[in-house]
Parts: C-alpha cells; sequence; structure tokens
C-alpha cells in the first residue's frame, strides 16, 4: 500500500478510536445483550524502501582523477544552482589537475578532446577568458569541422561582451541545419556589439526559414531586429555626432588608471556639460582614487566610483554602493541632442533602477560602462562619454579591482563647476538592468507581432 495512503487510514482511524476509548467504561458489561461492531481492520504497512544512496556523478573519462572532481562539481553546482567563492577553489584545483593530465602527449586524441571540453568549462566558471580561448582552440585543432565547437566558443565570447571575437568566429561560415538559426542569431549579436547594424540585420535574415527555426527561436529574432532597427536610427545620430567631434577636435580626455591596466575615455562636453563637468570636479577632488569596481556584471557592463568603497573609508559593508562622493547633480539624459548607449559608453549611476526605474536627480559620483548597446537605458541616464581604449581592460575588472589614479589628460580653457544638490537620503545606486529583463522603458520594446517577417532595413549608411 503506498505510504501515503496508509498514513491517511492510520489518521483516519484515530479519529474514529479515540472518541470510543473516551467513552468506554471502566468494566465490561456482564450480560451483553447485543453483538458489538468492531472497527474495520487496519493492513499492516508494508515495509518502506530506503532511499536509495547519492551516486557518485558519472565521470566523462574513464581513469580521469581530474574528470571525476570535474564531475562532482558540476553535480554540485546543479544542486545549489550556482557557484560560490568555495567553490570556485575547487575548479581552480580542478583545472590545475586537467592540464596536468593534457600535459600528457600520448593521450588518445578522443580522451584529449574531452579533458579540453572539461577545462574550456572550469575556464568558463573562473570567468579567464585566456584559458577558455586556449582550450576551445585546441579543440579546433584537433576538429576544425566541429561547428558545436565553433559555436559554444562563440556564445560563450558573446556572454562575455567580446563581440570582435564573436564576428571573428562566425562571419562568413556556412551552418549544418541543426544549428544555423543558433549560429546566425549568436552572429547577429556580436555585429551589433561592434556598430555594425546592416550586418547584423543581414545575419537574421540569412536564417533558415520556419520550420527550422522554433517558436523560441523566432521570437528571439523577431526581438532582435527590433533592436538592431532601433538601433541603426540611434547610430545615425551617433555617427553625425562623432564627425562633429573629429571636426572640433576639442573633447576633453580622461585616463583611468586600474588594477587590470588603463582605460581611457573621450568625454562628451558638448552634449553633457554639467555631467562632464561634475565627473572632472570628481577626478580633481580625488574622489576616484582607491574605489572599487563594486558592481561588475559579466557581459553586460561594470560599476564603480563610489568612495564608500575605499580601504579607508570607515563605512559599513551594507553602505557599499550607496555613496554620491557628497553631492548629487542634474540629469542630462532628456536632452535633445543626448548621446546614446553603445559599446563602451560611459554614463552616471542613478538611484532606483533595479525596482521603480532610474530615479531623477539623483546622479552622483558613481558611474558604469556598458560593454555593448544598451538602447534600453536611453532618457533614463547620461552617456557623457566612451572608451576610445582599454574597453577590453574594462571587461577583465572584479570586484576586487580598484582604481589607483584619475588624470585628466586634455581639458578645455574654461572652470569644470557643475550644479550641486544635497544627498540627504543615501540609497543604493543600482546596476542599470540588463536586456530582457521586465522595466518600464525595454517591456514592450520586443513585443515584436511572431509572423516570420522581418521587417526591411533602411538604406545602409556608412558604420564604423
Amino acid at each position: 500500500m503506498p505510504l501515503d495512503l496508509f498514513r491517511s487510514l492510520f489518521t483516519a482511524s484515530l479519529l474514529i478510536a479515540s472518541p470510543l476509548a473516551a467513552q468506554a467504561p471502566t468494566a465490561p458489561p456482564s450480560a451483553p445483550t447485543t453483538v458489538r461492531q468492531t472497527l474495520p481492520t487496519i493492513p499492516a504497512p508494508g515495509p518502506v524502501a530506503p532511499r536509495s544512496p547519492r551516486t557518485t556523478p558519472e565521470s566523462a573519462v574513464a581513469g580521469s582523477p581530474a574528470a571525476d572532481a570535474f564531475a562532482a562539481i558540476a553535480s554540485a553546482v546543479q544542486r545549489r544552482g550556482g557557484m560560490d567563492d568555495s567553490m570556485r577553489v575547487q575548479v581552480a584545483a580542478a583545472s590545475e589537475a586537467l592540464m596536468s593530465e593534457l600535459a600528457d602527449k600520448t593521450l588518445d586524441p578522443l580522451v584529449r578532446g574531452k579533458l579540453l571540453a572539461l577545462q574550456a568549462q572550469c575556464a568558463m566558471w573562473l570567468r579567464d577568458d585566456v584559458a577558455m580561448d586556449a582550450a576551445y582552440g585546441a579543440l579546433l585543432e584537433i576538429n576544425p569541422s566541429n561547428q558545436t565547437v565553433r559555436l559554444r566558443w562563440a556564445q560563450q565570447c558573446a556572454a562575455a561582451g567580446r563581440w570582435q571575437m564573436v564576428v571573428d568566429l562566425l562571419y562568413g561560415k556556412t551552418w549544418a541545419p541543426a544549428i544555423d538559426v543558433e549560429a546566425h542569431i549568436t552572429l547577429c549579436e556580436g555585429l551589433m556589439g561592434i556598430d555594425k547594424f546592416n550586418d547584423a540585420q543581414g545575419a537574421l535574415n540569412t536564417a533558415l526559414p520556419l520550420p527550422t527555426r522554433t517558436g523560441m527561436q523566432q521570437s528571439r529574432i523577431n526581438a532582435l531586429s527590433a533592436r538592431v532597427q532601433s538601433l541603426f536610427a540611434e547610430f545615425t545620430k551617433e555617427t553625425a555626432a562623432v564627425q562633429r567631434d573629429i571636426a572640433a577636435d576639442d573633447l576633453p580626455v580622461v585616463e583611468i588608471l586600474t588594477t587590470k591596466g588603463t582605460i581611457t575615455l573621450k568625454l562628451y562636453e558638448r552634449e553633457a556639460p554639467n555631467t562632464v563637468a561634475h565627473f572632472v570636479e570628481h577626478i580633481d577632488l580625488g574622489t576616484y582614487t582607491g574605489t572599487k569596481f563594486h558592481r561588475p556584471m559579466r557581459g553586460f557592463g561594470v560599476q564603480g566610483g563610489d568612495p564608500n568603497t575605499k580601504e579607508n573609508s570607515g563605512a559599513s559593508a551594507s553602505a557599499v554602493g550607496t555613496g554620491s562622493g557628497g553631492w548629487l547633480t542634474v540629469d542630462e539624459c532628456t536632452r535633445d541632442d543626448r548621446r546614446g548607449h553603445f559599446t563602451g559608453s560611459i554614463a552616471l549611476a542613478k538611484r532606483g533602477a533595479e525596482t521603480v526605474g532610474a530615479a531623477p536627480l539623483t546622479c552622483g559620483s558613481q558611474f558604469y560602462i556598458v560593454f555593448g548597446p544598451a538602447e534600453y537605458l536611453n532618457g533614463g541616464f547620461t552617456v557623457f562619454g566612451s572608451v576610445v581604449d582599454g574597453l577590453d581592460t574594462a571587461r577583465k575588472l572584479t570586484a576586487e579591482d580598484s582604481i589607483l589614479q584619475v588624470t585628466v589628460l586634455r581639458r578645455n580653457e574654461h572652470a569644470y563647476t557643475a550644479t550641486r544638490l544635497p544627498d540627504s537620503s543615501p540609497t543604493a545606486y543600482d546596476h542599470p538592468q540588463p536586456w530582457g529583463m521586465k522595466t518600464a522603458s525595454n517591456a514592450t520594446a520586443s513585443k515584436v507581432p511572431n509572423t516570420g517577417a522581418l521587417q526591411p532595413m533602411p538604406a545602409p549608411i556608412s558604420v564604423k
């Protein structure tokens, strides 16, 4: 009998028996005149099977201690739904063990391929792009025609915002029908990341049509097509602004020296004069020296500039992310000539970004750099510059990295003084939301009819 059924019968028997027991006389009647009724017989429960012991995760390579360790880690990641710092230590150890086994020149190519695949996954967990590239590159050396390996490599590069690498891996390739649509979707994302919007739309247009596409793939294609066209219109304006910048040759230039390397910025003083002045003021005051990049988001961007992250700030852990640098300044994100969020754009963070939308008049010292197009943030956050050198450095930043020094390499001959507002309510400067999360600004952006048809692009323009 099933255990749940037995429990329900046993509970019912208690509800029946308890009142009878309470009403029974202390001694049996001397001369019963009627036949007593008895309760229904309850079958004795059958033996409950013991819980089977947890089986050892299956290793990809029999006899490989490194593969066994990897299998155990993968099983733990699946159970926990994520990875913590202690598990990353285990991953690093497994990665070293895999490298040691891969050093054996006599390995069978099939075994080597399996170990390299595990090594690639370890590198992804550790966010080590160099090791990941080495593992995937070695896999393709074993089998250059393995399209699945090439696509997987490109998808991991896209997840890290390494758009040029995505394009280098996928552009101009012919794909097997089983992976053709995914390859074209990933290529579209890579081309968007390097501002090649006509080519990005072309990648979607040349993906195999329905019914090869799944419904989910078609929805993704429709949403990407809507984004491409929105970005195309934005980039038309951006191209004109860039041409004005080149002609005037008067943009301020800033160099940020970090623990990972140098990032060089150009500042959009024409379209965001108050914000640029605000940023330069904080540089001159030394606000940024010693601050950490406390909010990295792989593939999307990195946020820093909070004085509360300095080692000698005296701020509590809960105060990290709330610092404004002492005052607030006004927004310039609704100007008609405002600049848009493209790969490498830098903007001021604002409060309330993850909950109720970016709150106006909350711009402080904190800034963020995006690693790809983020048009859904336009009109809500003030873009005041872009990275001209060192974007790869920015992508490598973690919460443990800090700013060593910030230098204004070039400035115009006027005072850099911004409007100052009091900071009376220090709350968190939340990271702007990446594409795909529900916000007021992007909730309707991807609602494109799932017709299977793609809208044609306007006439091509010259893009950088």
